[in-house]
């Protein structure tokens, strides 16, 4: 009888077990950035900064830990299946369908990096970013589980059409914007330090040398 009762246990525990195993726990799981106060500058044709360069040296990385709902971790996600985007839905960004790889798979513990470049246009400066993995945006504040978790990175790009509205291009709309700020500087009104590429509150010639480089990518 007694052992009648610890193998119906142990099979109620693998069937519970079996529920969560795999499956992302987007509370359980958890991410952040090596550095505060990243910055990085994108580019549609995924060839503008890379993460690593997000705080002025070359080896910072955004972390990921990803957990099922039994707090182990998932293995072998692959490179792919992460997704970054604006905390604040007001500063969304435009990315492509490949915006962003991790660095390896995940390993036995669930973790893994991201630190090469962003595929993808728009203009982050406030609210920071959100990780998704597997289509599960990360969250936080257990056992709620209703806080968005948002990474400290701010992104500038050159597809910018006005700052509301990126469409994956960097053209003549894009241009025109860039030429209402030029030569302008904080705390100018008319300074735009979404265009400001490297990050010295004003938007000159080599911003301008920055953003040619990238016209209609």
């Amino acid at each position: 009888m007694f052992k009648g009762k610890v193998l119906l246990f142990s099979l109620l525990l693998v069937f519970a077990t079996s529920l969560y195993a795999g499956e992302v726990d987007e509370c359980l799981s958890t991410a952040g950035v090596s550095c505060s106060g990243m910055i990085v500058n994108i580019c549609p044709a995924g060839d503008f900064e890379f993460i690593r360069e997000g705080c002025g040296g070359d080896a910072d990385y955004i972390w990921v830990e990803v957990l099922d709902g039994g707090g182990f971790g998932i293995e072998n996600i692959p490179w792919t299946d992460f997704w970054l985007n604006a905390c604040d839905p007001g500063q969304e960004l435009y990315l492509s369908s490949s915006s962003v790889a991790a660095d390896s798979l995940t390993n036995e513990y669930g973790r893994t990096t991201i630190s090469g470049r962003i595929a993808g246009g728009g203009c982050v400066l406030s609210g920071g970013l959100y990780i998704a993995v597997q289509g599960k945006i990360i969250v936080e504040n257990y056992p709620a589980c209703d806080v968005t978790t948002c990474l400290d990175i701010k992104i500038h790009s050159p597809d910018f059409t006005g700052g509301t509205s990126p469409d994956g291009k960097v053209t003549l709309a894009d241009f025109f914007a860039f030429t209402q700020t030029y030569n302008k500087g904080y705390p100018d009104p008319l300074f735009n330090p979404c265009l400001d590429f490297n990050d010295d509150n004003a938007v000159s010639l080599s911003d301008f040398a920055f953003f040619a480089g990238h016209f209609n990518h």
